[in-house]
């Protein structure tokens, strides 16, 4: 299993120095947000020229690209947004090819309404992702849909039903055991529900995991916290996820400022035994 960290989580830096900063810590991946992880404008990534300069340089480094995160609202009710998003996503998605990316990763939009408005909800999501697939299919991208408990797709089962409706190979999951948690489920038992249900409904079609750490604050918000010091099970869960499947990408999300080396020698341990 490779063990790798979200780049703009060490924050802005030319593409040289990210990756070097990565590598020092010891990762040997990183998902890339070009808005985030570069200096402004992102636009001056995304000519081939500097997409193709931007893999040699990750590669140069030993560091693979998993992910290229394009995070847009993608079950807006708002169709002139959702017409935006699937027009940002799908330039994305060409740019993640040249770039040479596992796949491309957004989530589905905060869900705020009452459990009745889901199905629409779910019906403007299924619009948004056949678009997309369609024009991963054309350009041999891969689009990554990432399950939130507070979003759109927000259990296994619905996620397994996106995957049954939109049945292309170009379609996996980013799975985030953290994001499915809630302050209701976040004993060890728990959480080892969730992912038995995660890997029965989409198991085979992951395509990158996230790891993070947090607690649930008094108004129920979670809060990011190191490795080890939240309610995350990860010592037992990520040996279950390597005995799933040793070939996926473990990407720590929301590595601590003066911790990225630390907190990669902590995955290695709970990874490695």
């Amino acid at each position: 299993m490779i063990i790798g960290m979200r780049g703009h989580d060490f924050g802005r830096m030319e593409p040289r120095a990210l990756a070097c900063a990565i590598s020092e810590a010891g990762f040997r991946a990183t998902q890339l947000a070009f808005t985030k992880a570069f200096p402004p404008p992102a636009d001056a990534y995304m000519s081939p020229e500097a997409l193709r300069m931007i893999r040699g340089t990750f590669a140069a480094r030993d560091i693979a690209l998993p992910v290229m995160g394009c995070y847009v609202s993608a079950s807006d009710r708002n169709d002139a947004v959702r017409e935006e998003a699937k027009r940002r996503f799908a330039a994305c998605l060409r740019s993640s090819v040249t770039l040479g990316t596992a796949c491309i990763g957004t989530e589905t939009t905060h869900f705020t309404f009452d459990e009745s408005e889901r199905e629409a909800a779910y019906a403007r999501l299924l619009d948004f992702t056949r678009a997309v697939v369609r024009e991963a299919e054309a350009c041999g991208g891969t689009v990554g849909i990432e399950p939130v408990a507070l979003h759109t797709l927000n259990t296994p089962e619905l996620t397994r039903r996106l995957l049954s409706d939109v049945p292309s190979p170009n379609l996996k999951v980013i799975f985030d055991l953290a994001n499915l948690v809630t302050p209701q489920t976040t004993a060890p038992e728990a959480q080892q529900e969730i992912l038995e249900r995660s890997l029965a409904c989409f198991g085979s079609k992951i395509a990158v995991l996230h790891v993070k750490d947090g607690v649930f604050g008094a108004d129920g918000k979670w809060e990011n916290r190191p490795l080890g010091q939240g309610v995350m099970d990860w010592a037992h869960l990520l040996p279950q996820l390597r005995a799933h499947d040793d070939s996926l990408c473990a990407l720590r999300e929301g590595v601590f400022p003066g911790m990225a080396v630390e907190e990669c020698a902590t995955m290695h341990r709970w990874i490695d035994g």
